[in-house]
C-alpha cells in the first residue's frame, strides 16, 4: 500500500486552467473523498492520479516514489468508473479476472483472487452470470470487484454510486466502506454528494473552481467550515445565513438581527476576529438547521413565526420568519408547531459561524 501526495499540482487544457496548485496528502490506508460541484476539477484530479491525464505542473507521489510521468499500468492503481464499463459478452468471473489475465498472472492465482473478492462482495453465486442478468447494484459490485482483485496500492473511484437509486446507494456505500477497511488500501473517492463524503471518508478535500477550499476530517469540515462556500455546500439541509451587525462589548460579541440580538461569549469567538472588528461591521451569521432547535436547549435564542412545516420522519424541519429573514430549524416530530405559531429557536453559541460578506472567509 502507499500514501498519496499531490504537491502544487495544476492542470490546464490549453489556456484554460482547471486545477490550481492542489496540495493534498492522504496517509497510507486512509479514505479520501474529493468533494465539489460539477466542473470543480475533482474528476480531473482523479484522472491525474490514475495517469489518465498528465498534470501541467506539480508532482504526484505514491509513498516515496514520484509517479507524475508514469503510465497508468506502471502506477499500481485500480479505478472504478461512474458507468460500470463491464464487458457484456463476459461472465462476472471473466470480467473480474480480465485485468489479471492481461498481466499474465497464473491461472491458480487468478481463481483464488477472484473467489476471495467475490466472497467479500457477495458475488459468489453470480460468477457465471453476464452483466445483462444483474441488477444495477450487482453490476456496481462487479466493477468494484474487478478493481479489488488486482490488490492495488491505490484504489480510485469516480462517482461510482451516482447511477444507483437511493436505497442501493446507501447499501453499496456501506459495502465500499467495509471493503476498504478490510483491505486497508489507500482510496480516493470523487463525488458531488456531501452525505457520501461524510459517511465514507477519513478526510475530505472540498473543491470549487479548481481550488482546494478546505481539507480535513469530515466533522471538522462540517463544524468549522473555512469559508462561505464550504459552509453552504456541506450539510443537509443547507446552513442558514443571516445578515447581522456586530458589536464588541467587554464580555461578548453581540450579533444584531433586526430587533433581536445574539450574545456570543468571547470564549467562543476567535481572538483574531475580535481584534479586527470595526464599529457596526456587517457579517453573515451561519446556523445549521440541526443546531437551531424549536423549544430545545441552548444559550442563544431567537423568536419568529412558523410559515412552513416539513415532516421527514425522525425530525420535522420548520421554516420560520425572523424579522424578514427565513430560516430552517428542527423540531421534535411529536411536538411540531403549526403554521402561524410564534416559536423560540434555541442554539448553542459554539455552533454559530460568522463570515465576512465581502471576502466570504470565516471570521
Amino acid at each position: 500500500m502507499a500514501s498519496v501526495t499531490l504537491r502544487r499540482m495544476s492542470k490546464s487544457y490549453g489556456t484554460v486552467p482547471v486545477i490550481h496548485s492542489l496540495d493534498i496528502e492522504v496517509p497510507d490506508g486512509q479514505f479520501l473523498t474529493v468533494l465539489g460541484p460539477s466542473g470543480c476539477g475533482k474528476s480531473t484530479a482523479l484522472a491525474c492520479i490514475a495517469g489518465l491525464e498528465q498534470p501541467t505542473s506539480g508532482q504526484i507521489i505514491f509513498g516515496n516514489s514520484d509517479v507524475t510521468r508514469l503510465e497508468p499500468h506502471e502506477r499500481d492503481v485500480a479505478m472504478v468508473f461512474q458507468d460500470y464499463a463491464l464487458y457484456p459478452h463476459m461472465s462476472v468471473r471473466e470480467n473480474m479476472s480480465f485485468g489479471l489475465k492481461q498481466q499474465k498472472v497464473a491461472p491458480t492465482t487468478i481463481k483464488r483472487q477472484v473467489d476471495t473478492a467475490a466472497e467479500l462482495l457477495g458475488l459468489t453465486q453470480l460468477l457465471a452470470r453476464r452483466p445483462a442478468e444483474l441488477s444495477g447494484g450487482q453490476r456496481q459490485r462487479v466493477a468494484v470487484g474487478r478493481a479489488v482483485v488486482r490488490n492495488p496500492s491505490v484504489f480510485l473511484m469516480d462517482e461510482p454510486l451516482s447511477n444507483l437509486d437511493a436505497s442501493l446507494r446507501i447499501k453499496t456505500r456501506t459495502e465500499i466502506k467495509r471493503l476498504q477497511r478490510e483491505l486497508g488500501v489507500t482510496s480516493v473517492f470523487v463525488t458531488h454528494d456531501q452525505e457520501e463524503a461524510m459517511v465514507l471518508s477519513d478526510c475530505v478535500a472540498v473543491m470549487s473552481g479548481g481550488d482546494l477550499q478546505q481539507f480535513g476530517a469530515p466533522m471538522e469540515v462540517y463544524r468549522n467550515p473555512a469559508n462561505l462556500f464550504v459552509a453552504a455546500f456541506i450539510g443537509s439541509p443547507a446552513m442558514n445565513f443571516l445578515e447581522v451587525t456586530l458589536e464588541n462589548t467587554s464580555d461578548a460579541l453581540i450579533c444584531h438581527l433586526g430587533n433581536q440580538a445574539l450574545k456570543l461569549p468571547h470564549i467562543v469567538v476567535h481572538p483574531a476576529t475580535l481584534s479586527k472588528l470595526k464599529p457596526g461591521q456587517k457579517a453573515l451569521m451561519g446556523l445549521r438547521p440541526t443546531d437551531l432547535v424549536i423549544e430545545g436547549h441552548g444559550d442563544l435564542s431567537l423568536k419568529g413565526k412558523v410559515f412552513l412545516v416539513e415532516p421527514v420522519g425522525s425530525v420535522s424541519y420548520v421554516d420560520v420568519d425572523l424579522d424578514g429573514w427565513s430560516v430552517k430549524a428542527t423540531s421534535d416530530p411529536d411536538r411540531t408547531p403549526a403554521s402561524g405559531d410564534v416559536v423560540t429557536l434555541n442554539c448553542r453559541s459554539g455552533r454559530v459561524c460568522l463570515f465576512d460578506p465581502d471576502t466570504e472567509a470565516r471570521l
